[in-house]
């Protein structure tokens, strides 16, 4: 027994037996358990060794220095469990109302959250995950259309035209023959039009010349224009071929042509029959004062005719074919030169099917336009494009395009930025920059003719007085003048208008015929005219100390007052001819022919109140019944060309 045992037990008092029995067990209880708890610490510490000694000795066999990591000893089950059994755990304690809510609320938010991801997933995400697995579908190859072939206008009246296709050159001889053997109307031209589908074009002079194996020169080619008609003509003694094109360069030709002769003279291919000459060299004869080149190759009207007619190149393989071919191109020709003389109006805001006709029938130099014509900025430029398009194809000039835009009162093109009258123009320098802004804006829309400034000298009452200057005649004279020169600036031409002038004229005069007493004066028009602006404008009134009896565009008379006192040099323009104060008091035949006869260059019809068309075709027959002088017609007509082609330097 322990010393402490035993000396505690001295000092104690005695006890009884009872009372030492219970001392005894609960000694031996708690030795009993020491004893065990240590057995069971030795126990696993000899396990422990042992182990570790198992591991070395392993390492030692394999020749492997490694020490192992001690292993952290295992609590006793047992142990573990007397300890939790020795140590209660504390109880729960009830969560407060706060914290009820706060839990409440987060597991609200993440279920929440939960519910809108699985929507987000499988509804609102599900089209674009389809997209994606969808495969693109296969784009069909795009087809390539190719432009249609353009046919040019035929350079003679034809009353048919037929449109072959080839795919290669060399088809052409076989389709000449096929179109032969058709029958044709006697006495008329039939077009041959031949197409390459597979280059998508016209076949080619140069094409024409290798198919049918004749030795032509580059250099006659280059001198011709490219476009061309081809036709057959039918005679009584069977089909004969006219060709007839544009010169481009003459100089030069006939040389070319004669030595391109020698080649002609060995023979010709018909039907895939070689056809030797009658005569085997070339002549020369006349018809109407025409002079031609001919080589005859049977007594049945047939050979090789040819000769150079102003601007064209006419070949035909007949006399017959080539009288009838001279009288074609003479005819269109002067149709040609008729229409250079007109500048008409038109219903609408585009270039409609009816207005392409007129311009092909007609061909007229020049258009008006109207407040009807214009919509907006681009509506109107395309118009306009279109316009030259089809003038330049079918007669090969511009058009002039003419608008009155004064300002103020009288601005056609309403959305222009410049339109200040004429009445708030106070000195040169301010007209001369209106001019300049003005004409800017009217060439980039493609104007080129401005039928203004108005110099007409009026009063408060009259008629035109709020679109006038309102100011002296001679600072009218030189405002008008800076305004021209600021237009010229801008490339764009004037039309000086009205001479002599309205005044004292308080009613409108396109409505009723103005008579004026006394000639108005007209030193302003002098003044201006040292800008040289390039047309003037007359008016449509009666002067009595000129021509008591004609209004002053009517009568010859009067259109010599003008070129005595402002010159002869300059293109005199009408105003618009179909107006009522003209229509009500002339017939259509004097409105349409007397003015050119007494001297005027331009006509203007509106077609406001009288048919375009109608005008035309009533001056054209007064050329043909020989009423209106064909030299006065070449003489109007190359002021005009001239005026023309300084516009487009």
């Amino acid at each position: 027994m322990p010393e402490e045992i035993e000396e505690k037990m001295d000092s104690n008092p005695p006890t009884t037996p009872k009372e030492e029995k219970s001392e005894f067990l609960k000694r031996e209880e708690i030795r009993t358990m020491g004893k065990d708890m240590a057995r069971l610490r030795e126990i696993e510490a000899q396990k422990e060794r042992e182990r570790i000694a198992a591991l070395k000795l392993e390492e030692v066999k394999k020749g492997e220095q490694k020490v192992a990591p001690p292993e952290i000893p295992v609590r006793p089950p047992e142990a573990k469990r007397a300890e939790e059994t020795l140590i209660p755990k504390p109880l729960p304690k009830k969560p407060s109302p706060f914290k009820k809510v706060l839990v409440r609320g987060i597991i609200c938010a993440v279920l929440l959250l939960i519910f809108g991801f699985l929507l987000w997933s499988f509804i609102l995400k599900k089209p674009a995950e389809e997209e994606e697995i969808i495969q693109p579908e296969e784009k069909e190859e795009e087809i390539i259309e190719k432009p249609e072939i353009s046919i040019p206008p035929s350079l003679i009246s034809v009353a048919e035209t037929k449109v072959s296709k080839i795919s290669q050159n060399e088809e052409i001889p076989g389709v000449i023959y096929q179109l032969m053997a058709e029958e044709l109307p006697l006495e008329t031209f039939t077009r041959i039009v031949i197409e390459n589908t597979k280059e998508n074009r016209l076949v080619s002079l140069e094409d024409l010349s290798q198919a049918f194996q004749i030795e032509t020169p580059e250099e006659i080619f280059q001198k011709l224009e490219p476009d061309y008609t081809l036709t057959f003509y039918s005679q009584e003694q069977g089909k004969r071929v006219a060709f007839v094109t544009k010169i481009k360069e003459k100089s030069g030709l006939t040389e070319l042509l004669k030595a391109w002769e020698p080649k002609l003279e060995k023979g010709i291919s018909i039907s895939g029959q070689e056809i030797p000459t009658l005569v085997p060299y070339f002549r020369e004869t006349g018809f109407e004062e025409i002079t031609f080149r001919y080589l005859t190759i049977s007594k049945q009207d047939l050979g090789i005719c040819y000769l150079i007619l102003d601007d064209y190149f006419i070949l035909a393989t007949s006399f017959e074919s080539l009288k009838k071919t001279i009288e074609e191109v003479e005819s269109l020709s002067l149709i040609r030169k008729i229409g250079q003389l007109f500048l008409v109006g038109f219903e609408g805001k585009a270039l409609t099917p009816q207005l392409e006709d007129l311009f092909k029938k007609y061909r007229p130099g020049g258009v008006l336009l109207l407040s009807e014509n214009i919509e907006n900025k681009e509506q109107l430029k395309n118009l306009i494009s279109q316009l030259q398009s089809l003038s330049l194809k079918e007669t090969g000039f511009p058009l002039f395009i003419a608008v009155d835009q004064e300002g103020g009162p009288l601005s056609r093109i309403e959305f222009l930025q410049e339109k200040t009258s004429q009445s708030e123009i106070e000195n040169s320098e301010q007209a001369y920059q209106i001019g300049l802004k003005r004409g800017e804006e009217l060439k980039e829309l493609g104007i080129n003719l401005k039928l203004a400034p108005l110099l007409d000298i009026t009063k408060e009452g009259d008629f035109l007085f709020n679109r006038s200057f309102q100011k002296s005649v001679e600072k009218t004279g030189n405002l008008a003048k800076a305004l021209v020169l600021g237009q010229k600036e801008a490339k764009i031409l004037t039309a000086i208008k009205h001479f002599p002038g309205y005044s004292g004229v308080s009613f409108n005069p396109e409505e009723k015929l103005a008579t004026i007493e006394k000639t108005p004066e007209i030193s302003q028009f002098k003044k201006a005219m040292e800008a040289n602006p390039e047309l003037v404008m007359v008016s449509n009134a009666i002067y009595q100390e000129i021509d008591p009896s004609l209004p002053f565009v009517f009568s010859p008379q009067a259109i010599q007052f003008l070129k005595n006192n402002i010159g002869s040099e300059i293109l005199i323009i009408s105003d618009d001819l179909s107006q009522n104060s003209l229509l009500e008091n002339f017939t259509l035949k004097e409105i349409a022919t007397k003015p050119f006869q007494a001297g005027i260059d331009v006509l203007i019809f509106s077609g406001w109140r009288s048919p375009v068309a109608e005008a035309l075709e009533t001056f054209s027959e007064a050329v043909k019944n020989g009423e209106i002088s064909e030299e006065k017609i070449n003489q109007s007509v190359a002021k005009i060309i001239q005026i023309k082609k300084e516009l487009g330097e």
